[in-house]
């Protein structure tokens, strides 16, 4: 039973051990927090959040990776790549709403200006 456990704890511990450091996910996550960023996600309530769980989901893998865990930090970095694009989606979604705004109010202005001779 002890040697069931023991060997068990060392398959775990051998399979951690060779996941290789998750490089391409590092520079992805890091990518799409930019591209948030950039996107203007911390001008969107919504995306707000997103672009906050994406930067913290960031940090804990980076803590992961220099503790050797380098499959759950391929996971946080999958995560945080993940909430990154949903705050970039939510940025945009405002964004074509407020330019769908502007363009119905242009419409109704141009509208009433026909009808006022």
């Amino acid at each position: 039973m002890m040697r069931a456990f023991l060997f068990g704890a060392a398959i775990t511990v051998a399979a951690c051990a060779s996941t290789p450091r998750p490089e391409a996910r590092i520079i992805s996550s890091e990518a799409a927090l930019r591209g948030a960023q950039e996107a203007g996600a911390g001008s969107v309530p919504a995306a707000t959040l997103h672009l906050k769980l994406a930067q913290e989901e960031r940090a804990i893998a980076m803590n992961q990776l220099k503790d050797g865990h380098n499959h759950r930090a391929s996971l946080m970095l999958a995560r945080a790549e993940a909430d990154a694009e949903v705050a970039i989606a939510l940025t945009r979604a405002q964004s074509a709403k407020v330019q769908a705004v502007k363009a119905q109010e242009s419409v109704d202005e141009l509208k009433q200006k026909e009808v006022t001779p």
